[in-house]
């Protein structure tokens, strides 16, 4: 795994990190973390965390009410039960009251690197990826930590929760399953290389899906870790940053070439495939019932229906390396080096609001 390439993208200008406590003028630029919720929309992004309208995209709150230069935030807040959590590349992790975003209610500072990934809240436990090889377990009421898991790379996707088990993804060719209320690991499943995404995981079968840099997807049986098959052998792919969808009966992912693939979920066998006509690293978002979108590197957008036949196109004029959000009737994408941080759009393409932060 090349782990220059790794961060270039993740964190697109890393050398000129806030984290050196120059005063002003300097900043790390990545890709906005995003997250939608209810009636609301949260950008992370710079200096800042913003609450917003999702029906106008107007400002509702903000953290912190003044920007801070030595402060810089992108991991996509995690909203639950009334609080919102996100960390910071000041090696700090928050929980805040939603619709207040100033109102503290806890500060995790016992992390030695910084919150790049979402978080994951369940019930009483928060489980926070860092970039300094940790996983940390905090009680959601206290932020006092619970236990911690150390690994041997920077932990830079969302985990899942499921039951009595945590899903990790790794840069070191592993996916881990940890006890949840230990910490403990329970067992890990190879794959040919780093993973940077978040597992997909199926509720009615048990399975587990992922992607890896090796050019291979990987299925595996949650309550065994047995392996159920392995897709990417003699198959030409590049390397899959994305999370893989299910729709219907099919189980479909995007390599970073822009190869869409569909496959049989149960066995593996290839489907059908596409070409996007460009590089992916956001992977896919799905419209039950009507298809999903891909988003383009360079800005473009693809609607594809069930038929995966185009449906319609949209082009924002800046990079896109995270996936879109369709919640409802619509859709919201965050991007990078263009006029706004977050732009919209309904289920037939029509552009709707976007969002540009004050200066």
């Amino acid at each position: 795994m090349n782990k220059k390439y790794v961060w270039t993208l993740l964190l697109l200008t890393i050398a000129a990190l806030v984290l050196s406590g120059c005063a002003a003028g300097v900043r790390a630029e990545s890709t906005p973390g995003l997250t939608v919720s209810g009636d609301h929309v949260y950008v992370a992004y710079l200096s800042r965390v913003h609450q917003l309208d999702r029906t106008t995209g107007t400002l509702v709150s903000s953290y912190p009410e003044k920007p801070k230069p030595t402060l810089v935030m992108y991991a996509p807040p995690e909203v639950s039960e009334g609080a919102v959590y996100f960390g910071d590349l000041a090696n700090q992790f928050h929980k805040v009251l939603d619709g207040n975003l100033n109102q503290i209610t806890w500060t995790f500072s016992g992390a030695k690197g910084w919150f790049q990934a979402k978080a994951a809240v369940d019930g009483d436990l928060v489980i926070v990826p860092s970039t300094d090889r940790n996983i940390y377990a905090l009680n959601s009421s206290t932020g006092e930590l619970v236990w911690d898991y150390k690994g041997d790379f920077a932990f830079i996707a969302e985990p899942l929760i499921i039951g009595d088990k945590v899903v990790v993804s790794s840069q070191d060719h592993h996916i881990l399953v940890l006890d949840r209320n230990t910490g403990k690991e329970l067992y890990r499943v190879e794959t040919k290389g780093a993973v940077v995404s978040s597992p997909l995981y199926d509720e009615a079968t048990g399975a587990v899906y992922i992607g890896s840099f090796g050019k291979d997807l990987t299925s595996f049986d949650l309550e065994t870790g047995k392996v159920n098959w392995v897709f990417g052998e003699n198959q030409n792919l590049a390397t899959i940053w994305g999370t893989p969808i299910l729709l219907g009966e099919e189980l479909i992912f995007v390599d970073r070439a822009g190869k869409i693939v569909a496959l049989n979920p149960e066995s593996g066998e290839q489907l059908w495939t596409v070409e996007a006509g460009g590089s992916v690293v956001a992977g896919l978002a799905k419209v039950e019932d009507l298809g999903f979108l891909v988003a383009r590197e360079d800005g473009n957008m693809i609607f594809y229906g069930t038929d995966h036949a185009t449906k319609w196109t949209a082009t924002i004029p800046g990079k896109l390396y995270s996936a879109p959000i369709i919640d409802g009737e619509q859709i919201f994408v965050a991007a990078t080096k263009a006029d706004s941080i977050l732009y919209t759009y309904n289920l037939t393409g029509q552009p709707g609001w976007s969002y540009t932060p004050a200066k």
